[in-house]
């Protein structure tokens, strides 16, 4: 894969920006550049809700761009793919289209290999600090989902410990979170003033709801640990920097990551490992708990990243915001790598990115546009680049991720994002950073951005299509193609300007079928309208491509051109009655298609308006077809009829 010869290993890993995500991804990419292995990273956000929303469903379809049959190896990181609907998939493909080494970390599927985090107990521990040193008796536990395994596993620790030191466990003393910073509210005011006591301490289930518990609790004027103690768990560096700093448990996670890759290099050598391999959890004792272990100096350093990581942030929605207004400016995708600002928003750490679109019907981007599961067959880079330069290729089967032309032959490390809006997917986008840099807090809002815009773009060239369709209506004949009486009103009135300004003839041929009402009557309308088409085609056929060939009434038509010389004009009324008494002679229809014909010009220089040519062209028809009529050559009916 990544046609390079070197191994590839894809990593399957939801929600990048979070810390334990960002840990995986920085230690992967440092080991595989190190030890020469590609890394297909396939990602997607699930912050705006799962595969029951629109939203969630363009997400999770980054699923089905993954070519399992293609890789060396799978790392899944299956806790982070918190819907059931693309994890079910990701089994299922592996079970029918992986011949290579599968790892799963952090979740045991009880079939493939896998890195887990011994974190038994670890509760268990926190619980025993918290009653053994500070002498706490009355606890309350935050819990993410109840459902979800390490909700499971924590509560059960936190339960046992409670046991082992005699102390009844209190089911109203548990709150169900959310692994997230959306419940902490919700948890402060239940934890205070809806239970009858309030708890001593409060074991969060993650850092995450520690953290924005402990601001909460604050909020409402209790002090921590003063009044409520607080711990959490996961080590997320935030962890250390809150006030106070938290009390939780460290998980190794670079250690997973470097385990996840050496159990794939044996399986690759053919080596016998074990299928589960552990790493141990272990706990940070913090000020939360009431321990005194502040270090200013420490908490100074945390700070200085802190503000800078906010700024980071603030400057990404900026560079958001400038990106959204330029890309809302545009018609087509032409000028899109002027205002998709992925460098800036990187610091230029973005080596190279492609927007990688569906090919499907059409003439410009978006071709491609299906809230059907999967990709288009075949995929073009439209606005990258490589290396830091422009780039642009021919299209490229879509299994194969990238175009063959970015190639080469040193680790390539990318990153395959959903390019979606809503449930409609357009493709993806692959992103490769220099060294180990991986995606900020403020992407997903850059990837809705861009999502976005690829749909104002698909139904602004709707719009244009149709207003262009409606135009050529307006001034053109349904029946003929030819134009209408708009068409004929407008187009004439540019010719004499042409003609004066350009100083040639202009010359209006009036034509008029023959005995319309009588093919009708006899025959039928159907085939009345065939008669006035014939009439068309023979006007288009005797013509220049320039002139303008009208039907301006029920059986009336005009031909404006420019430059014809009298002689010029005659013979292109003689080709016309010749067209049709060729067409007559070949044709078996129970009529013949006639049509009488006049003429005038306008020479160079001559006074004379264009109402006035049209005029003398109709008096001159109307004379031919008097003359036609006496000597009887305006009868539609063959002989037999």
């Amino acid at each position: 894969m990544f046609e390079n010869g070197r191994k590839t290993i894809g990593v399957i890993i939801c929600d990048v920006v979070s810390h334990y995500q960002e840990q995986i991804c920085h230690t992967l990419s440092d080991y595989a550049e190190r030890e020469g292995y590609n890394l297909a990273f396939f990602t997607f956000f699930t912050c705006y809700g799962g595969t029951e929303t629109q939203n969630g469903r363009g997400e999770a379809n980054l699923v089905y761009l993954i070519p399992f049959e293609q890789l060396d190896a799978v790392i899944l990181c299956q806790d982070t793919l918190l819907d059931e609907g693309p994890l079910a998939y990701v089994w299922e493909s592996i079970a029918e289209k992986c011949d290579c080494p599968v790892v799963t970390l952090r979740q045991d599927s009880g079939k493939y290999p896998c890195v887990l985090v011994d974190s038994n107990h670890c509760i268990e521990q926190m619980v025993y600090h918290f009653i053994d040193e500070h002498h706490f008796t009355k606890f309350g536990f935050m819990s993410g989902p109840l459902e979800h395994p390490d909700s499971i596993c924590r509560l059960e620790d936190f339960k046992r410990a409670l046991k082992n030191r005699n102390i009844p466990f209190d089911d109203s003393m548990v709150f169900e979170g959310d692994f997230w910073n959306q419940k902490g509210k919700e948890a402060a005011n239940y934890f205070t003033m809806e239970l009858k006591e309030c708890p001593e301490a409060i074991i969060c289930a993650n850092d995450y709801m520690a953290t924005v518990l402990i601001n909460e609790l604050v909020s409402k004027g209790f002090m921590v640990p003063e009044d409520i103690a607080v711990s959490g768990f996961d080590n997320i560096w935030e962890a250390s920097i809150t006030m106070p700093p938290i009390t939780t448990v460290a998980v190794p996670v670079a250690d997973m990551a470097k385990k996840a890759i050496q159990k794939i290099e044996k399986m690759w050598a053919g080596e016998e490992d074990e299928r589960v391999t552990t790493v141990d959890a272990r706990l940070i004792v913090r000020n939360s708990c009431g321990c005194k272990t502040f270090n200013m100096q420490s908490m100074l350093v945390k700070r200085v990243r802190q503000v800078k990581e906010y700024q980071k942030i603030l400057d990404s929605n900026q560079i958001n915001t400038y990106m959204f207004i330029g890309l809302s400016d545009l018609d087509s995708l032409d000028d899109i790598d002027d205002h998709f600002r992925l460098q800036e928003l990187f610091d230029d750490h973005v080596e190279s990115f492609f927007l990688c679109l569906g090919e499907g019907r059409g003439a410009s981007y978006p071709k491609y546009r299906s809230d059907k599961n999967g990709y288009a067959k075949r995929s073009k880079a439209i606005g990258g680049i490589f290396h830091k330069r422009p780039f642009s290729a021919d299209s490229f089967p879509t299994s194969n991720l990238l175009p063959k032309e970015v190639s080469e032959d040193k680790p390539m490390i990318y990153y395959f994002f959903p390019l979606h809006n809503n449930q409609y997917s357009f493709g993806y986008l692959a992103v490769s950073f220099d060294g180990t840099y991986s995606v900020n807090k403020a992407f997903h809002n850059s990837l809705a951005i861009v999502g976005n815009a690829l749909e104002m773009i698909r139904i602004k060239q709707k719009n244009q299509g149709l207003l262009s369709e409606l135009n050529n209506l307006y001034v053109h004949d349904s029946l003929t193609g030819l134009y209408n009486r708009r068409g004929f009103d407008t187009k004439s009135e540019e010719f004499y300007s042409r003609a004066k300004k350009e100083k040639k003839n202009l010359v209006i041929l009036a034509i008029d079928m023959d005995n319309l009402k009588v093919v009708n009557d006899r025959f039928g309308h159907m085939n009345g309208d065939l008669a006035l088409k014939t009439i068309g085609s023979a006007m288009r056929a005797i013509s220049k491509n320039e002139d303008i060939c009208a039907r301006v009434g029920g059986d009336e038509y005009n031909i404006v051109g420019l430059g014809y010389s009298e002689e010029e004009v005659r013979n292109i009324a003689d080709k016309f009655e010749q067209y049709l008494d060729e067409f007559n002679l070949a044709s078996d229809l129970p009529y013949l298609v006639k049509a009488s014909v006049g003429y005038s010009i306008i020479e160079a220089g001559q006074e004379c308006s264009l109402e006035d040519c049209i005029n003398r062209a109709d008096d001159s028809l109307y004379e031919n077809k008097r003359k036609r009529k006496e000597n009887k050559q305006d009868t539609v009916l063959r002989q037999d009829d």
